[in-house]
């Protein structure tokens, strides 16, 4: 049996895929790259694990130079957005705990809810990481004009791991700032290559986009949307040589949910790791040496909130 290699749905011999019209790899000769279909939650019960699948064009755009020239002023009304539907979803995540610490299970309407803010805030973060080409508005449903899709299965959790979240997120928490720190260098870079070039490298480019596929998977674990730590393919999820990467590999303009990506854009996160460390690092001694230098008399008066679990 076989599926297509970007979108997941069962095409046998085909030579494209009815859904999204993706070439079959492996009836034009080359091996098909296995993918796992979603498969609905009661089949499995509570022990299966949900799949968050993003879909990303993993070929650089072309962009307006003008558009990446002034992307932060035209994130701003993004951000008052996204500010505002964060505030609803902290809210909204509270009662998710408490009803899937009652019943084992996020209600419809608030699953639905969060992954539409998840959705937005992983289309606005492909836009501001100078991802995608096209300023997203507001996709908080998903729809076919959508830069970046954003799939979450509804499944049971487990009650304790429910119970002990805001601990269990910790650690990927702090990976999420470190990679957040690190891109954000990279994406100086990518900033200052996009105006002279009007296209992003495409090593940067996957790795960038690697780091918001983490960050929404990030997100979906601390909304109780998965019961599944977002540290799979944060790597990628297949490797290549960069001189075996063809167009092929990942046609442009298509979303694969499986990310084929080069060996350069692989280094390029471990780069972001190790920039990221250095930055959280630093800025974490800092910080101590102000706390140490604080008069008595002038406590430090707010906490910041968890790593990686920003807008």
């Amino acid at each position: 049996m076989a599926f297509c290699s970007n979108c997941g749905t069962e095409i046998g011999e085909q030579a494209t895929c009815p859904s999204c019209g993706a070439s079959n790899q492996a009836a034009a000769g080359s091996p098909a790259i296995p993918f796992a279909p979603p498969v609905a939650a009661s089949e499995y019960g509570s022990s299966q694990e949900a799949q968050v699948r993003i879909g990303i064009d993993l070929e650089p755009p072309e962009q307006s130079r003008l558009t990446i020239l002034f992307r932060l002023i035209l994130l701003i009304p993004l951000f008052i957005v996204e500010i505002a539907l964060s505030i609803a979803g902290f809210f909204a995540a509270i009662g998710a705990w408490f009803a899937a610490l009652i019943t084992g299970r996020v209600p419809d309407g608030i699953q639905a809810f969060l992954t539409g803010v998840n959705r937005y805030i992983l289309n606005v973060s492909a836009y501001q990481f100078l991802v995608v080409k096209t300023w997203p508005g507001v996709p908080f449903n998903p729809a076919p004009t959508d830069q970046v899709t954003l799939d979450i299965d509804h499944v049971d959790l487990n009650r304790a791991a429910v119970f002990f979240r805001l601990i269990l997120v910790i650690p990927a928490g702090i990976v999420g700032g470190i990679l957040n720190y690190g891109a954000g260098v990279i994406v100086v870079i990518m900033w200052f290559w996009g105006i002279v070039a009007g296209r992003e490298p495409r090593a940067l480019h996957q790795g960038v986009s690697l780091v918001v596929r983490y960050q929404a998977r990030l997100y979906a674990y601390f909304y109780l949307l998965t019961p599944t730590q977002p540290w799979g393919g944060v790597l990628g999820d297949e490797v290549v040589d960069d001189q075996a990467y063809t167009a092929a590999t990942n046609p442009a303009g298509t979303q694969p949910v499986r990310w084929v990506i080069t060996r350069s854009a692989r280094i390029a996160v471990i780069v972001m790791i190790v920039i990221g460390a250095i930055i959280g690092i630093t800025v974490n001694a800092v910080n101590r040496s102000s706390r140490n230098t604080t008069p008595s008399n002038s406590a430090p008066i707010s906490s910041p909130a968890p790593a990686g679990i920003t807008g």
